[in-house]
């Protein structure tokens, strides 16, 4: 007790000294000597999980890549010459004062206009090499059985992330939400689709049905061609059995404490080193990095925190390994693998009640739209008063077999009720215990200690809507830690790999803090405002063009889902059954689309920043590029759309019908309403994402729907007009009432623009 009550003293008087696996404080030498009122001011940049050391004097280094990427954004705009970049390598040769030799680092001399100058030192921390990894014909064996270990942890891929906020995390400033508010809002089409809890159930059903169909695909791909899935799982092997294999990283972080512990020594040897020669220490740490930055910044009571005045987390790996490190202890781990046993019991009992009556009522539906379809593709001439009965007792049996699978309660055995009960017991289990034992011990994990007489850093984080690392939302961070989400590309990894492309935004907001660090230490003028005003107008248009196209992906997915689904459902497949019936083209068209859209917000992206960087400049500006319909004018024309889509795709399916029935009618191109029907669906899932679609466009769908009216024909009698003899003339008149209430609504429609001007411009 009295040695530890020692070695605390001294860790407040100064630097950590290695002495084998221990650490010991010895006091902190003095800073080199500067020019009075000059605080230099550095940047520790510490890389994420991968071989970073084979690229050590590279240009791959973390120096370049990383540390590099802050003041680029400077060259680029202002030109090569206002960067002077001096690089120092790594000296690995131990000694008494560095156990670990010293860092590369650079220093970075830039000039901005109006010929003031900064400088600032930029470190690299390099830990990939600084731990023990097992053999490599230990390393495939060791990184399956803890993955099998932290099997449940897989939930947190369908888990609440950052775009769920707004369902999570309500902002305080809510209305209050009263019946007749929930009554309006519910009855309001605007705000039952645009609503938080309608975006999470969709959110959460597209990850399963994502999820269920590459299952069906693996097992397809198993069942149909052994031998493809046999090589494909040796070539797992063996890449698990390589360095390549980065789980290493991760298991090191959050199950190996010694390991751990040590390279938390190195890093705070790294710290130590800057300390002594900044007055200012900005942490910039990348994805594992920010784990092991935010633990060296906790240890010792907080007084590794002297001269850090800020960290920045980008795509944090601090709440991952926390809920692996979780997983550790026994109550949590039996809560984690009961939970899926409890839902899998609780679906499974539960199947009889919802699968039947899904299959039911998309049959009644098909039944309704078949019933109707006819009489607006079928000649006026043809449609007798038995030819309207029989289409109203169609649209009968269809109501009545809906209302049957609305009341269907399923044929439960007594099995399946035991398998509810089962469920229900453990799923209220394990909230109790989770209430009562779990959540109390982690309501703060991750607040940093303040030392006494000091006010603490800043610490912020920085994220991607779709980073598969840094986007996790719960547990929740302390108060104004989590910044607003970082535009990337839109991509689960390549979002996290790309934070510091020479074209990223967080790169120049990185850039703006450079700026205004070195303002606050030696009192020139460097823009650091602007700066920052500019990158953060960017953001939020690159953030607002983002949802849009989301948004309208997603719905052209559930166009293609709804047309795949609901003809397998409505001949008695349950959802499940349909799903992986139909993998193959689910899976194609979700590829394709996630393609199609991450290289087209790629493109936006590098547009987009080569705008803010000419503003910088101060060139002159076009047009702001990105316009968005406001939300409240998307209703009309997206239904409109829809309406005539669904019509001219039934009555395309008929006019095909009747060509078969009747070879002696000459019903021509029926074709054209289904390709009239694709693009008014297009339509329709651009205008709800808020795209102002052109009207040629639409024009062009209902003449394409008009085709088989205009030249199509029956045989005519002397007192049969001319229109009541062309198939299709119905079908045509509803598509064309669509499409102009359509292009009404278009043409009212209010968009705003995105970037906003700058405030300075504004009139």
């Amino acid at each position: 007790m009295k040695r530890s009550q020692r070695q605390r003293g001294q860790v407040r008087a100064g630097k950590v000294r290695r002495r084998g696996p221990h650490t010991e404080a010895t006091p902190e030498p003095k800073a080199a000597s500067r020019k009075a009122g000059q605080n230099r001011v550095g940047y520790l940049v510490v890389h994420g999980v991968g071989n970073q050391h084979q690229h050590i004097g590279s240009e791959r280094s973390v120096l370049r890549h990383m540390g590099r990427a802050i003041v680029d954004p400077l060259a680029r705009v202002q030109g090569e010459a206002s960067v002077a970049w001096t690089e120092r390598p790594e000296c690995r040769e131990t000694s008494d004062e560095w156990p670990f030799g010293t860092p590369a680092h650079a220093t970075a001399r830039f000039t901005v206009p109006g010929h003031q100058t900064g400088t600032v030192l930029i470190a690299e921390a390099v830990w990939s090499d600084r731990f023990r990894r097992p053999p490599w014909h230990l390393r495939w064996l060791l990184t399956l059985r803890y993955l099998l270990r932290s099997l449940p942890a897989v939930l947190l891929l369908v888990g609440p992330d950052r775009r769920d906020r707004s369902f999570w995390m309500p902002p305080e400033t809510s209305f209050k939400r009263t019946l007749l508010n929930s009554i309006r809002n519910g009855l309001s089409p605007v705000s039952f689709f645009s609503s938080p809890e309608t975006r999470q159930m969709g959110r959460l059903g597209w990850r399963l049905l994502t999820s269920v169909v590459l299952l069906a695909a693996f097992m397809a791909l198993l069942s149909e061609h052994p031998w493809a899935a046999g090589g494909g799982a040796i070539g797992l092997l063996v890449l698990l059995s390589t360095r390549r294999n980065v789980a290493d990283h991760v298991i090191m972080a959050a199950a190996q404490d010694q390991e751990r512990e040590n390279l938390l020594d190195y890093l705070e040897d790294r710290l130590r080193w800057m300390r002594e020669h900044c007055d200012e220490i900005v942490i910039v740490a990348h994805s594992l990095g920010g784990f092991l930055a935010h633990q060296v910044l906790a240890r010792h009571e907080g007084h590794n925190q002297t001269k850090v005045i800020r960290l920045v987390g980008v795509g944090s790996g601090l709440k991952p390994i926390w809920v692996l490190q979780q997983t550790r202890r026994p109550l949590v781990a039996a809560v984690a693998w009961t939970l899926p046993i409890a839902s899998v019991c609780l679906a499974w009992g539960a199947s009889p009640l919802f699968e039947p009556s899904s299959s039911e009522i998309a049959a009644g539906m098909l039944m309704q739209l078949s019933a109707t379809a006819p009489s607006l593709a079928a000649p006026l001439a043809t449609q007798s008063p038995e030819f309207a009965a029989t289409m109203l007792h169609g649209i009968a049996d269809s109501f009545e077999r809906i209302q049957n699978g609305i009341l269907l309660i399923g044929d439960m055995s007594w099995w399946r009720w035991a398998a509810l009960a089962v469920g229900a017991t453990l799923s209220i289990a394990c909230a109790r215990i989770a209430r009562s034992r779990i959540v109390p011990e982690t309501k703060t994990p991750f607040v940093l200690p303040t030392p006494k007489g000091s006010k603490g850093l800043e610490w912020q984080e920085h994220s991607s809507q779709h980073d598969m690392v840094g986007r996790m939302l719960l547990p929740t961070l302390p108060a104004a830690v989590e910044q607003e989400a970082t535009p990337v590309r839109g991509h689960p990894l390549g979002d996290h790999t790309k934070y510091f492309d020479s074209d990223g935004l967080l790169a120049r907001r990185l850039t703006a803090g450079v700026l205004a660090d070195v303002e606050r230490s030696t009192s020139r003028k460097l823009g650091a405002q602007r700066w920052l005003e500019t990158v953060t107008r960017y953001e939020r248009a690159l953030r607002k063009q983002h949802d849009r196209r989301r948004c309208f992906q997603a719905v052209l997915m559930l166009w293609m889902a709804s047309a795949v689904l609901i003809p397998r459902m409505a001949r008695g497949a349950t959802l499940v059954e349909a799903v992986i019936g139909g993998w193959l083209p689910l899976g194609l068209t979700t590829v394709v689309l996630s393609s199609v859209f991450t290289w087209r917000g790629r493109k936006s992206h590098r547009e987009i920043v080569a705008l803010l960087d000419a503003e910088l400049r101060d060139e002159p500006q076009l047009a702001p590029p990105i316009r968005i319909v406001l939300p409240q004018h998307r209703t009309a024309a997206t239904l409109s759309f829809a309406t005539g889509a669904v019509f001219a795709f039934y009555g395309a399916l008929w006019l095909s019908l009747l060509s078969d029935l009747h070879p002696a009618w000459r019903v021509r191109s029926p074709g054209a309403p289904l390709l009239a029907a694709v693009v008014l669906a297009i339509l329709a899932a651009a205008t709800c994402s808020g795209y102002r679609v052109k009207r040629r466009w639409a024009a062009g769908a209902a003449l394409l729907a008009s085709i088989p009216a205009l030249t199509s024909s029956i045989p005519r009698s002397p007192t049969t007009p001319v229109y009541a003899t062309a198939p299709g003339v119905p079908l045509a008149a509803v598509v064309l009432i669509a499409v102009a209430a359509a292009l009404i609504s278009l043409t009212r429609a209010h968009v705003v623009q995105f970037p906003e001007p700058h405030p300075a411009r504004r009139p």
